[in-house]
């Protein structure tokens, strides 16, 4: 994953609507993975197309996690896809990979937190479409009118296959 660092990092430069201090926070996970990873709790699975020699182009990729003071839940802290390739089912292959990893390590519980701003209307779909289900929301968190949504997906262990 060394090698990944600054794909990952131009490619979440690349992502519209993504503000500065959304992309120094995604950097800081990657960073405490790469520095730390034996002791950092955050998992990536990376979307990538080998090229020519050691070329790689980077599609997506998603960071995960054990939910602290829990048993067999996770969260989802991001999931990224190039502009370029959305639309693609880069999201939905990232989110199977992350799904059976979880199964095969006995995840049982998925959640995610996101905005109710209409610049994540996409991704709330995502989530819906891809079995998650609104399992709570918290008015004006971001700010005025702007809603934390937690959306959760219970991992069957058919996903490990």
């Amino acid at each position: 994953m060394p090698d990944d660092r600054e794909p990952l990092v131009a490619l979440l430069q690349r992502i519209e609507g993504f503000k500065p201090a959304d992309v120094e926070v995604a950097v800081e996970l990657i960073d405490e993975t790469l520095q730390n990873p034996e002791r950092s709790t955050y998992r990536f699975i990376v979307a990538v197309e080998e090229g020519e020699g050691d070329e790689k182009a980077h599609f997506g990729y998603v960071c995960f996690g054990p939910t602290p003071m829990t048993r067999h839940t996770y969260d989802l802290y991001w999931i990224v896809v190039d502009p370029g390739h959305r639309g693609k089912g880069v999201g939905r292959a990232l989110l199977r990979a992350l799904t059976a990893t979880l199964a095969h390590n006995g995840g049982r519980i998925l959640r995610v937190e996101t905005s109710s701003s209409e610049m994540y209307r996409s991704a709330k779909g995502f989530y819906k479409r891809e079995g998650f289900v609104e399992g709570g929301r918290i008015p004006s968190f971001y700010s005025d009118g702007d809603d934390l949504i937690l959306y959760y997906k219970v991992v069957e262990a058919a996903d490990c296959t």
